[in-house]
């Protein structure tokens, strides 16, 4: 029997983008070198990157695979997941099973589509080795923890599997992957991502990743992690990482001991990204933010997500606006650039909370003209706090899996019935000025590609910070225009 593995990662978004940014696939990565490790054959296909996918996929399914795990986050990604898993049923009479977010949040639903056969739920390297050993020696489905299978018309658990140790994981084949295709020039240098730790134990209501993993962190040990980090640079012949841990500074004397590691290993490279959760802004001084800047970090990301009281107490998410300012201040004169995050369209809010909110985004901005704000718009992911909120509001749940293709933040927006009129029209217009406000904007990259785009764009820059100082969205002609060319708000 053949021991072939296919591992799709579908495409995220649909459409022409003008600047595509990839991360490699992670957790397909870690899968896949379970499966090798164990003697089987995995073979990723990247949508992303792939142009011939559909070729290609036909071409592995003539070779009778075992499987072929596909993954999926909900939203426009649902749309190519299902297309793939189409042709294979179409094609062939290979197994289809799906992994990643979406099916681990709603794994009966995920089931009930007709092209799907087996969903892994939570973490899938060990599931999937479990499994495709299941299905070698047709070992029965249900001796497998962590899957959900359907069986005589019935859709079977097997139970919750506990988390894997990431200490015990093997390091990524360099073959598996072509790693150039997903190389990101960040500060004139190629980076790839890597990770330390999985999960967060913070009790956000809004984030999909505490239903995922269960509100606990998990990590590498420091100096583990460093060898990690020393041996993938040079797998890779990298000259800058970027951090993908959703909160790198849970452990705060963890991360110091990287980063010193990284120093003392004289790694020269550059970090492109390191996440911290906002409530640890208070644990870090000023020497850990000298320690960041020697060990190569060019920017760090903070979700302050509300200026408003009343909102961070909802999202469970409070902010202690002196430290934030303090530690932004602190940053003006260093090589990092901080990054700002923001929801916008929370069930509740009012004009009055956004208002605190761009307000509080617009001071950072002022005491360092370096930082950059971002507002993204509130999507209800299930099996959230604030999915519920916003069912109470009249969110309608969509039945079927389809259903969730469209489920992304601009129709979110466009659909919301807890969103008067107004606060529509301001999260539109402020989610439009966001690629022009501050001195880092969001085209800041086109200037060396496109100086048309960054001369208007800096011509308008003026119009667009008064636009949200005052929060004024009436006339929007130039995002009808937007629209009309189709550079904005283009979604699924």
């Amino acid at each position: 029997m053949s021991k072939k593995i296919i591992l799709f990662y579908p495409r995220i978004v649909t459409g022409w983008q003008a600047q595509v940014r990839l991360s490699l696939p992670m957790h397909f990565l870690c899968t896949a070198t379970v499966l090798e490790h164990a003697g089987y054959e995995a073979k990723i296909i990247d949508q992303r990157v792939e142009p011939a996918w559909r070729s290609i996929l036909l071409k592995e399914l003539k070779k009778d695979p075992l499987c072929i795990i596909i993954s999926s986050k909900t939203g426009t990604q649902l749309k190519h997941a299902l297309e793939a898993s189409k042709i294979t049923k179409e094609q062939s009479n290979v197994l289809v099973v799906w992994g990643g977010a979406h099916p681990s949040l709603l794994p009966e639903q995920t089931l009930e589509n007709k092209y799907i056969d087996i969903v892994i739920q939570g973490e899938g390297e060990e599931t999937a080795l479990d499994l495709v050993r299941a299905l070698e020696t047709k070992t029965p489905l249900k001796t497998v923890k962590g899957i959900w299978f359907k069986e005589n018309g019935h859709i079977q658990h097997t139970g919750m599997r506990p988390f894997i140790n990431l200490n015990q994981q093997f390091p990524f084949p360099s073959h598996l992957i072509d790693s150039k295709k997903y190389l990101r020039s960040m500060f004139n240098l190629g980076h790839l991502s890597f990770f330390t730790s999985r999960g967060c134990s913070n009790p956000c209501t809004f984030c999909y990743h505490n239903v995922i993993h269960r509100k606990t962190w998990r990590a590498l040990d420091p100096d583990i992690a460093v060898q990690r980090i020393k041996d993938f640079v040079k797998t890779y012949n990298l000259q800058g990482i970027t951090f993908s841990d959703i909160n790198f500074f849970a452990d705060i004397n963890r991360a110091r001991r990287i980063l010193e590691g990284i120093i003392k290993e004289n790694l020269n490279i550059i970090i492109s990204k390191v996440t911290l959760s906002v409530n640890t802004l208070p644990k870090i001084n000023k020497n850990d933010l000298e320690l960041l800047e020697r060990a190569g970090c060019r920017r760090i990301c903070i979700g302050v997500e509300s200026g408003s009281k009343r909102i961070q107490s909802l999202l469970k998410r409070p902010v202690h606006v002196p430290t934030l300012l303090e530690v932004n201040r602190n940053l003006k004169n260093s090589f990092i650039l901080p990054v700002y995050f923001f929801i916008m369209g929370i069930p509740t809010e009012t004009k009055e909370d956004l208002l605190e909110s761009v307000s509080l985004s617009l001071k950072l901005l002022e005491e360092n003209p370096n930082a950059v704000r971002v507002f993204n718009i509130f999507t209800p992911f299930p099996g959230t706090e604030l999915f519920d909120l916003a069912v109470k509001h009249g969110l309608q749940v969509p039945k079927r899996l389809e259903d969730w293709i469209s489920f992304n933040y601009r129709n979110c927006a466009k659909n919301a019935p807890w969103l008067s009129k107004e606060m529509r029209q301001l999260i539109e217009m402020i989610d439009f000025c966001n690629f022009f406000v501050g001195k880092r904007h969001y085209l800041k990259p086109y200037e060396k590609t496109n100086p048309l785009v960054v001369l208007l764009s800096n011509l308008y820059a003026p119009l667009a910070r008064k636009r949200v100082e005052k929060l004024f969205y009436r006339f929007p002609v130039e995002v009808k225009l937007a629209k009309y060319f189709g550079l904005y708000a283009k979604q699924e």
